[in-house]
């Protein structure tokens, strides 16, 4: 039986931390949803913020709910955001509900597999200016996020602008680094990619969290920027031939 429990925080009043048998999922501020205490949600909110101008609200699918960090953090910085938030497992979300409960306006959560959950939003003609997955099961991914079919598909929700976001938990090597980044080459073989994250990470080095930026066209340069001067540090922002080389250059 899994073992879902919030962990209060030592760094702030009202800080918790899920725990899902014993491993740290997702840390929540209820005082302070724009606080992303993760590395790697910071860098996803630093592409959320990029994206469009300052305070505009954006459509956003979140595949994976977790704690609701994102979903909280896009409507405390962009009110008036649709988001819909998708996760396969009832009794987390119910935890989630009763423990830390979120925005009532704006955030509609749906317990559903994520790949069902693209193909019903892309057969009601949807367009998001993002797509988060972040779907774990522990520190496992499902394969399905790296189905070229499931990656085109989530492209092709987004409006122009938009971008998917993959969180990627790897073990040094970048092996999962590199098969999202084939699995997107073969889903758009014109997309624009970037990956970035901890340099000591993304040199190869060590285990730890990137992230994967994707979108049909040329990412906009604004979102490199801001992950650059965002930090969290030291960081690396990988693109073009920098990126090709990092993944394949020395294969």
């Amino acid at each position: 039986m899994t073992r879902i429990e919030f962990e209060a925080d030592v760094f702030s009043a009202r800080g918790l931390t899920l725990l899902v048998d014993g491993t740290a999922q997702s840390h929540i501020d209820l005082d302070d949803p724009t606080r992303l205490f993760f590395e790697y949600l910071r860098r996803v909110g630093h592409v959320v913020d990029a994206i469009a101008l300052p305070g505009a609200p954006i459509a956003v699918l979140h595949l994976g709910g977790g704690a609701l960090t994102l979903p909280r953090y896009v409507e405390a910085t962009r009110p008036g955001s649709i988001q819909m938030v998708v996760d396969h497992d009832a009794e987390l979300i119910e935890v989630v509900r009763a423990k830390a409960p979120w925005p009532a306006s704006g955030i509609e959560v749906s317990i559903l597999d994520a790949r069902e959950a693209v193909l019903d939003a892309a057969r009601r003609g949807e367009r998001f200016d993002a797509v988060v997955i972040d779907v774990y099961t522990h520190l496992d991914a499902p394969a399905f996020v790296d189905d070229p079919d499931f990656l085109a598909a989530c492209l092709g929700l987004l409006r122009e602008g938009g971008v998917v976001i993959v969180n990627i938990a790897d073990a040094a090597g970048l092996a999962r680094l590199r098969t999202s980044a084939r699995a997107f080459a073969r889903a758009a073989p014109g997309a624009g990619v970037l990956a970035v994250g901890d340099t000591h990470v993304l040199d190869g080095g060590e285990e730890g969290n990137s992230v994967l930026v994707a979108a049909s066209a040329p990412l906009p340069e604004a979102i490199a920027a801001r992950l650059e001067g965002g930090g969290p540090l030291p960081v690396t922002v990988l693109t073009g031939a920098k990126l090709d080389f990092a993944l394949w250059g020395a294969c």
